[in-house]
């Protein structure tokens, strides 16, 4: 899951025609690009989609395919093209744009990645702050340990949430939902470690 944005080297791979010309393409749609400035828990559907964890063909050579199926509602293909956007390390809007549809046709992973987007473009504003931490805990509900991971950090430090380290240490106990191996679980894992070191400090 692609949450935690890292910025890559200098020599890194320029992004393909393909991959730009896409971006452009989800850019010129004025509706998806609007509806980025809600805040993912807001658009949270009551049913999830799982069908998208069976099927990923937003690959290289396929990705006007993907984008075609993604303006029909599709949610694994606005989900997978936001993904193979970021790998191919086209500017982030795109694929924030892509992660919002996704999450608003019921992709709950879609919401957290945007909430984790709009977090890391905005840090700072109080507002933003409290959509992530209300999407995160919306998210986490839904079982998704990425958000639980999330939800956890910003419990932890007081971000849009009131600080309880206790309970981000229970809901990191949802973290690891697909394996010791899966990043939100080894994050969440370095997280645990850094809450409880906290917690033994008497200047914390």
């Amino acid at each position: 899951m692609a949450v935690l944005l890292l910025a890559g080297s200098a020599a890194a791979q320029a992004p393909s025609a393909e991959a730009l010309a896409v971006a452009g393409q989800v850019l010129d749609r004025q509706d998806w690009r609007a509806l980025t400035q809600r805040c993912p828990a807001s658009l949270m559907p009551e049913v999830q989609s799982f069908a998208y964890l069976n099927r990923n063909h937003c690959r290289t050579g396929q990705m006007q395919s993907c984008l075609a199926e993604c303006a029909q509602s599709d949610a694994g293909a606005c989900y997978w093209l936001a993904e193979a956007l970021q790998e191919a390390r086209v500017a982030s809007p795109a694929s924030e744009a892509l992660f919002q549809r996704a999450c608003q046709l019921g992709i709950v992973s879609g919401c957290t990645n945007r909430a984790a987007g709009l977090f890391n473009e905005r840090q700072d504003d109080l507002e933003v702050q409290a959509c992530a931490a209300r999407t995160y805990d919306k998210a986490c509900q839904a079982d998704d340990p990425w958000a639980c991971t999330m939800q956890a950090m910003h419990l932890s430090r007081g971000l849009g949430v009131k600080q309880d380290r206790q309970q981000a240490l229970k809901v990191l106990q949802k973290s690891c939902k697909y394996g010791p191996e899966d990043p939100a679980c080894t994050y969440g894992q370095k997280l645990k470690a850094a809450i409880l070191n906290d917690a033994k400090s008497p200047t914390k």
